[in-house]
């Protein structure tokens, strides 16, 4: 199911009653104050704080771009829950994307001609210029040989993991027990008897 990154967050109590493994890709969404204190959308080394709603609710309001590129893989993992975002690419830290796009092109510096400079700042200003559609679908359909951004291939790892490998054993016990005590229980109130 895709839901839109300021409702993410809204759908964690019910896949935990669920229990359904569950991995949320979301942006970072690096933001800065502008001269008129209004948070504007800028490049990850610059970003003071996050727009994102899930990203907030996961770890605290005022998280910075800086403290989640520090998170670590259990920061990012609630039971049967983990989320990515955009992490540096490169064996190196190297540059982190703000957006699947920008992040996609770091990962295929290859197929795109950004020019002389900083390479993130380049690739945001680049992925600024494209219709989200259109690229979606160019790499979905039309050129198929690219890497995936590092935060996409981490989830998809933790996802493919599964689900925990359940003891049937002790999941019996536990059944037999179960029953057991609700037996007991339904006897007791049973031999009570309705007057």
């Amino acid at each position: 199911m895709e839901v839109g990154g300021a409702y993410a967050h809204r759908f964690h109590d019910l896949l935990n009653f669920l229990e359904l493994r569950t991995l949320i890709v979301t942006d970072i969404d690096s933001v800065k104050p502008n001269a008129e204190r209004k948070r504007n959308a800028c490049p990850v080394a610059e970003g003071l704080y996050t727009s994102n709603a899930c990203l907030k609710d996961w770890f605290e309001a005022e998280v910075t771009p800086a403290q989640l590129l520090a998170k670590t893989s259990a920061e990012k993992t609630r039971g049967l829950r983990r989320i990515a975002y955009q992490i540096p690419e490169g064996n190196e830290p190297g540059p982190s994307g703000r957006s699947f796009e920008d992040a996609f092109i770091l990962a295929n510096l290859d197929r795109f001609q950004l020019g002389q400079g900083d390479v993130a700042s380049l690739a945001y200003e680049h992925a600024a210029d494209q219709k989200k559609s259109a690229f979606a679908l160019k790499y979905a359909i039309d050129d198929t040989n690219w890497n995936v951004p590092r935060y996409i291939a981490e989830g998809l790892r933790w996802l493919a993991v599964g689900a925990p490998v359940v003891d049937t054993q002790m999941a019996a016990r536990t059944m037999a027990a179960v029953v057991e005590v609700v037996g007991e229980a339904v006897a007791a109130e049973g031999g009570q008897g309705d007057a």
